[in-house]
């Protein structure tokens, strides 16, 4: 796969199957947001494979078995296919002997909890540093604290979550 190995310290219990059955994928960027496009791999670390601007699009070959999981590629916040999550590709039918069709997948954002949009809010104007100085409750500013993403680390692992 195209791509760096940047999403997991401790593996996510979600990997790779092996399969020789392929998938023809098209992922669509619905959103307003640049998305990061993550293969799961065998060991159920993501791979990012590549980042989509609003409205376009990348096509993929994969297999069956093959998780994929979509973030916001400023924020680490999830994103959704068919309102899941992961997608798990479908093996494509060879109805009518003709090629493969690829299945037209589209990313959009979920329905973010009153609780999470505001974190996403706070997360994207206050720095991480001066959490501490808010006036909030101790048990939101821990949260703020671990939903905080880092830096765009290249060639590091970072947990899928």
């Amino acid at each position: 796969m195209a791509g760096e190995d940047n999403q997991g310290e401790n593996p996510c219990p979600l990997r790779a199957g092996r399969s020789l059955h392929q998938a023809f994928v098209r992922f669509v960027n619905r959103s307003r947001r640049r998305v990061d496009i993550i293969w799961l791999n065998y060991e159920g670390f993501g791979m990012k494979y590549k980042t989509l601007l609003s409205c376009q699009f990348v096509d993929v070959n994969t297999f069956v078995g093959h998780p994929w999981i979509f973030r916001d590629a400023d924020s680490g916040d999830r994103m959704v296919v068919q309102l899941k999550e992961v997608f798990e590709p479908t093996s494509w039918s060879s109805e009518g002997g003709g090629p493969p069709q690829r299945k037209v997948v589209y990313i959009t954002i979920p329905v973010f909890s009153l609780r999470e949009r505001c974190m996403q809010i706070v997360r994207g104007h206050v720095n991480q540093d001066s959490l501490d100085q808010l006036d909030l409750p101790v048990t939101l500013i821990r949260d703020l604290k671990m939903s905080a993403r880092p830096q765009h680390p290249t060639n590091q692992r970072q947990q899928v979550t």
